[in-house]
């Protein structure tokens, strides 16, 4: 079988700055669908609702699975127009080929608006008993990267440490460089189960420098990416998770 594209949407609260994972967009066996993350425990659509989000307008159900042969259009008018004079130095800019499909473009570029506070990310993949994702750090303005970010390459390893104390998000995961200059979090929809990992011991990782971006914003600065092996304890953890999606494909 093959394995479903699946991007999640994340929205973020203007006035406090949280993102939360609302939905997710899969593209499987030529069909697109959208639902709502209602099941997530934390920063889930649920959780999103309490603190200031509405349902967007194309999508006004929480509890249907939204289901098109092309991109929805809502999502489509995120892409950068093809038509574009610098589309191609978009495509070298993101590492796409010509051959690029929506997802791949949309992953690539976020499906960023200046309009909106929407974004779409790639979700922690798991196949076996490994898995992957990568992110943005977040927070990055606050922190120590600007004063190293000339002394970091891409492939550094970088650490994470808990921050249980943290009174916003008490799953908090902070990024560190190895010799131990705080970079920013992982952002919040990853960051428990990471934080669960570390805590219970439920497998080992890798993380790594993939992207910097100096003149980006504050937000697309450093991309880290992550891949590691989980104990059977927390594969059945991250399996709980994704069962909705294992419904909406079946």
């Amino acid at each position: 079988m093959i394995r479903p594209f699946v991007l999640w949407l994340i929205w973020q609260n203007e006035r406090t700055r949280q993102r939360y994972h609302v939905g997710n967009l899969v593209h499987h066996e030529g069909k697109y669908m959208f639902y709502y993350e209602k099941h997530a425990q934390r920063r889930g659509v649920i959780e999103a609702l309490k603190n200031g989000y509405r349902l967007h307008l194309a999508f006004p159900d929480i509890d249907k699975i939204y289901v098109s042969d092309r991109l929805f259009g809502p999502f489509e008018r995120r892409l950068p127009d093809c038509r574009r004079p610098d589309f191609q130095e978009i495509l070298k800019a993101h590492g796409l080929s010509n051959d690029y499909t929506d997802m791949d473009l949309l992953r690539a570029t976020g499906g960023r608006l200046a309009t909106d506070p929407y974004e779409f990310v790639a979700p922690i993949y798991v196949y076996g008993n490994e898995f992957d994702f990568d992110f943005y750090i977040a927070g990055w303005r606050y922190y120590e990267g600007e004063r190293v970010i000339d002394q970091l390459q891409v492939g550094d390893d970088v650490k994470f440490q808990r921050e249980p104390k943290n009174e916003q998000d008490p799953k908090a995961v902070v990024v560190l460089t190895k010799q131990g200059e705080k970079l920013g979090y992982i952002p919040a929809f990853y960051s428990e189960f990471m934080f669960r990992l570390i805590e219970e011991g439920g497998g080992v990782y890798k993380a790594n420098i993939q992207f910097i971006h100096p003149k980006a914003n504050p937000q697309l600065k450093v991309n880290i990416c992550v891949c590691g092996t989980l104990t059977p304890k927390m594969k059945q953890v991250q399996q709980d998770m994704l069962h909705d999606l294992e419904l909406v494909i079946t």
